[in-house]
């Protein structure tokens, strides 16, 4: 309406030779006005099995895993997405299959492996194996199944762990060099996470970081949980001790680790950190604090946080834009934040495209970007009062520089 009436009184003050030229140059400005060049669109949707969620990295940037391993009948089955594409592919082998190599005999039953997928890549899909035992040591081997055949290829042993260890899959890079592993292990009197990469050539095994924590007190149920985040091409490595106001519970911290050099350094953990991110060109990283929405960015070489602005509250995910230059901030909520980098000073808050909010407005930290930071994919909204289908959708999101 403003402007409406702007262009009404030049016209009424204009020669009657220039009203033309006027009006177009109006027009030319609304059409030629650019809406927010870095925005999330919705770029597709797939449906895939219901299963226990396992929305993870798996090497090259057009692939992410769907689910873990579940078994349907006689087959053990997982499922990864191509993003590109828009399909979800299905490997299944025989449940027999990894029984006879994995299983453990509990009695006159077998208790069956479970998995997760750790990398994708031409036509191999590549597999974390927990054995499953009752108490004592557990084996985890990875394993490679043809997902066209669902023949089991190369199998190593990965790690045994003891009652309270815990491992986690951090990773495959995008080159097919290397997957990475974190095993976090604590006594009465310390606490370790060790990185442990795996050689996707030779599978060899090997602990380039040994990390020891500081000892933490108080609340024993969740002062041993940590995450480990890395960079997309695992140059730098974020372990996230976690902290949340208002319970009782001993400070945390997080340790930022250079794989290059071997070395680290602790800050105090903001509380309820999911989101991490680590700029393109390594001399940042950024901590999103979900409880009291913030977002930390630690100088890397200074070894220090340096800045910290307000975020959105219920944040789980900072993504780097494809480009690098932008910072997308998403939280539980219809609206995201984007931040310009480096130094996080512009911010613009933009609304959800229709087809995505509801979806973004029931994260829960139950998403996954791709390595290149172009892809976001999220489980679709649901009617609550609705008995669950046999399968459920994918929302799939582009992040536009």
């Amino acid at each position: 309406m403003i402007l409406m009436s702007t262009v009404v009184a030049a016209r009424a003050s204009t020669p009657r030779r220039m009203r033309f030229p006027l009006a177009l140059a109006v027009v030319w400005l609304l059409l030629a006005a650019p809406a927010h060049a870095q925005r999330i669109e919705l770029a597709g949707r797939v449906t895939a099995s219901r299963t226990v969620l396992g929305q993870r990295r798996v090497g090259e940037a057009r692939y992410v895993a769907l689910s873990d391993l579940f078994y349907r009948e006689r087959n053990a089955v997982l499922e990864v997405l191509d993003l590109e594409t828009q399909r979800v592919i299905q490997i299944q082998t025989r449940r027999s299959t990894l029984e006879r190599r994995f299983g453990v005999a509990q009695g006159s039953a077998i208790a069956v492996p479970q998995a997760e997928i750790v990398r994708y890549r031409d036509g191999v899909v590549g597999l974390a194996v927990y054995e499953s035992a009752a108490a004592g040591t557990h084996r985890v081997w990875y394993a490679e199944l043809d997902a066209r055949t669902g023949k089991l290829g190369r199998t190593t042993d990965l790690a045994r762990l003891r009652d309270g260890d815990q491992l986690q899959v951090v990773g495959a890079d995008a080159a097919g060099e290397a997957a990475w592993f974190a095993i976090t292990t604590a006594s009465a009197r310390s606490r370790v996470v060790v990185l442990r990469r795996l050689d996707l050539a030779t599978l060899d095994v090997s602990d380039p970081q040994r990390l020891p924590l500081a000892a933490r007190s108080a609340n024993a149920r969740n002062d041993h949980a940590v995450q480990v985040h890395a960079a997309p091409d695992f140059s730098h490595f974020a372990v996230v001790e976690y902290v949340e106001d208002g319970v009782r519970m001993a400070p945390g911290h997080v340790y930022l680790i250079d794989r290059a050099t071997a070395a680290s350094f602790a800050i105090p953990a903001p509380p309820t950190v999911y989101g991490v991110a680590f700029s393109a060109d390594g001399a940042y990283a950024y901590l999103g604090s979900a409880q009291r929405g913030t977002i930390s960015r630690v100088d890397l070489a200074a070894k220090r946080v340096d800045k910290q602005v307000a975020a959105p509250r219920y944040l789980h995910h900072l993504v780097i834009s494809p480009g690098g230059g932008k910072l997308f901030a998403l939280a539980s909520s219809s609206t995201y934040a984007v931040y310009d980098l480096p130094d996080l000073k512009v911010r613009t808050d933009l609304t959800h495209a229709p087809g995505i909010a509801p979806a973004m407005v029931q994260l829960s930290g139950n998403g996954v970007a791709s390595l290149d930071g172009t892809w976001f994919v999220v489980p679709d909204a649901e009617d609550r009062r609705r008995k669950p289908a046999a399968e459920r959708g994918y929302v799939i999101a582009r992040f536009v520089d």
